[in-house]
């Protein structure tokens, strides 16, 4: 119970920091689109670190977190764009590397030790 109590906590944040990063996008039904490729993206890079990579913590392996970022940056680069058009493809790719840039970042600060 812990377990998925921890996990939606940390995906409502990262919900609201991505939808925050990119509230300058006006298109219609962010919020919603952000949602829904956070429910699809935030598992699968879940998955990535602990059945592919073998649970590693953040101190061991940046590296490893980086390459499952850019592989949820793609995911979600092909589902707004699937959702908004190829021809808001730009605007798309620009903000699907904001939120997972900002999510990134914040998992950086987060592991950060005084």
């Amino acid at each position: 119970m812990e377990t998925a109590l921890y996990f939606l906590a940390w995906e409502w944040i990262n919900i609201a920091l991505e939808y925050t990063s990119v509230a300058w996008v006006r298109l219609p039904r962010l919020f919603w689109a952000v949602v829904g490729v956070n429910i699809l993206t935030h598992p699968m890079l879940m998955f990535l670190l602990q059945c592919v990579f073998d649970n590693p913590s953040f101190n061991e392996a940046p590296g490893t977190i980086a390459v499952c970022e850019c592989v949820v940056f793609i995911v979600e680069w092909a589902c707004l764009t699937a959702a908004y058009g190829r021809a808001r493809a730009k605007l798309c790719a620009g903000a699907a590397l904001l939120m997972n840039s900002v999510s990134f970042a914040t998992g950086v600060a987060l592991q950060l030790r005084p």
